[in-house]
């Protein structure tokens, strides 16, 4: 009972190769079955094979989808125009500061305003108050009078007061408004950039073949040879089994007596 060799081993190589070229077919398999051609009410996409096995889309437009294209090309192509122009006065806008001095110059105006109404009316009210307190028996210089006109003046400075914290109170208003003033130029920038823009027809999506593996040809390969060298040793170590117990067996013969003891003549 010989022991048996091992198995020549499998060309590896050539499984490998086998298994590269599966997964190729089988990509190139998940790619023209996602290469699905679309018909819509404004137009088609198709695809094309090529030579070298690239492949080409095209998308053909038909009488309304062109002119629904070359509409919105007009449009976009005048608004940058109108872009060109905005940008020029952003410019402009933008290259002088914000002129803070101008909300104070409002607010001092607000108050200048409120003086030029105000003084008549106080003037008449002190005329009216000297008549008052003459016509009551007062004269200047006397202490019902000095208290009388030191009550007026207090009125007439809260009142003055009040005005100048009303024209105050103006200066954040116009604030607001000198910021979107000069705001303005950018903001109609901005709207002509976010404006219309080219657009084609919108082709839907659809559920996309998965790319799977072609047969592994290389682990196939791999577990025949194992299953053999299994098996190759599998043997071996049975047949070293049998001579053992063989051996085993003459050993125990020879102790008992020597081999005369099982041969008698």
């Amino acid at each position: 009972m010989g022991k048996q060799s091992a198995p020549p081993p499998p060309d590896y190589a050539g499984a490998a190769q086998a298994t590269a070229a599966g997964n190729l077919e089988a990509a190139k398999y998940a790619t023209r079955a996602n290469r699905a051609n679309q018909y819509t009410p404004y137009g088609d996409l198709t695809w094309k094979e090529n030579g070298d096995g690239t492949w080409a889309q095209n998308i053909n437009l038909n009488d309304t989808g062109k002119q629904l294209l070359d509409a919105s090309n007009r449009t976009s192509l005048g608004l940058a125009g109108l872009q060109d122009a905005a940008t020029a006065r952003v410019a402009d806008t933008q290259s002088k500061p914000f002129d803070y001095g101008n909300v104070q110059d409002v607010s001092d105006d607000a108050y200048r305003i409120q003086m030029e109404r105000m003084n008549p009316e106080w003037d008449r009210r002190e005329a009216s108050m000297d008549a008052k307190l003459a016509n009551q028996g007062i004269t200047q210089g006397s202490e019902a009078y000095s208290n009388a006109m030191r009550d007026f003046g207090q009125s007439r400075n809260d009142a003055y007061s009040q005005a100048r914290m009303n024209a105050y109170n103006m200066a954040p208003t116009q604030y607001q408004l000198a910021s979107a003033l000069r705001n303005q130029n950018l903001n109609e920038l901005n709207a002509l950039r976010t404006g219309s823009q080219v657009t084609n027809p919108t082709f839907n999506s659809y559920a996309q073949q998965s790319t799977t593996a072609g047969p592994d040809m290389l682990g196939a390969a791999k577990a025949g040879y194992d299953a053999q060298v299994d098996g190759v040793n599998a043997a071996n170590a049975n047949s070293a089994g049998m001579m053992k117990g063989l051996f085993g067996l003459g050993t125990s013969a020879m102790t008992g007596g020597g081999w005369g003891g099982l041969f008698k003549f």
